[in-house]
């Protein structure tokens, strides 16, 4: 008998067959090819509605050791009011899941540099912003800008008081971790008194004394201070001004 012909008898006696005998013709015919035409729907669906709600970064700071505060929502969207940055158009990010101890063969260490040296690389991180070893870790290790270069004169005259220095003498002699992969913790001059260096650098900045920082974000090891340092390669330097002045207004 032709195919068409079977299948023709096939189709006349669904067509009179039972509720059960066609609930299992549709299972075995038509159930895997619907499923997988549903799983292809939503997938594409899924791509398209990504791409079209894909936000481009107009700021992104990482938070070395940094918790959010409860409902610290309003921080970002206040300082976006502030900097003139449009929430619908932009994302602003401040990853608070870098975990830094120290131990640099601890596993959360080794993953926190690995993904910070990760983003540092692809231009993606504006502003480290961190406390005791953590953020000298990435001040001494000559990511930052020197800051009389990257602030404004009317900056420079206003935040001078609040720089935290580096000794770029010592770069060349500062290790970390020993041959045999031991961490080390090397001691440095005090950050904020730069008359005990050879050629010190402001690469930071203190800004523990920002009210709006401190209701939005809880730094560990804050006793010496909590810094912010600038990336290089920071592809938005005019929103990262902006952030500064935003955390250091009255």
């Amino acid at each position: 008998m032709p195919v068409m012909d079977e299948f023709r008898e096939e189709r006349e006696a669904i067509k009179n067959g039972t509720k059960e005998q066609k609930i299992q013709y549709f299972k075995d015919y038509y159930r895997t090819p619907l499923i997988i035409a549903i799983v292809a729907i939503i997938f594409i669906g899924s791509l398209i509605f990504t791409i079209a709600t894909n936000k481009d970064s107009a700021f992104f700071a990482v938070a070395l050791n940094g918790a959010s505060q409860p409902n610290n929502q309003w921080f970002l969207e206040d300082y976006a009011k502030y900097a003139g940055i449009p929430t619908k158009e932009y994302e602003l990010t401040m990853d608070t899941s870098a975990a830094f101890n120290g131990n640099y063969s601890d596993y959360d260490t080794m993953y926190t540099v690995q993904k910070i040296s990760t983003y540092t690389g692809a231009g993606q991180v504006d502003t480290i912003l961190g406390t005791d070893e953590a953020f000298a870790y990435y001040a001494n290790s000559v990511l930052f800008w020197d800051l009389r270069e990257f602030l404004t004169e009317e900056q420079l005259a206003k935040y001078e008081p609040y720089f935290y220095y580096v000794d770029e003498a010592k770069f060349n002699d500062i290790q970390w971790v020993t041959d045999s992969g031991e961490s080390l913790h090397p001691t440095f001059a005090d950050p904020r008194d730069p008359s005990a260096m050879e050629q010190p650098v402001p690469v930071g900045l203190y800004i523990q004394d920002s009210q709006k920082l401190n209701d939005a974000y809880a730094f560990a090891d804050a006793e010496d201070g909590i810094m912010l340092g600038v990336l290089l390669n920071t592809s938005h330097p005019e929103n990262v001004q902006k952030f500064i002045d935003y955390l250091m207004a009255e």
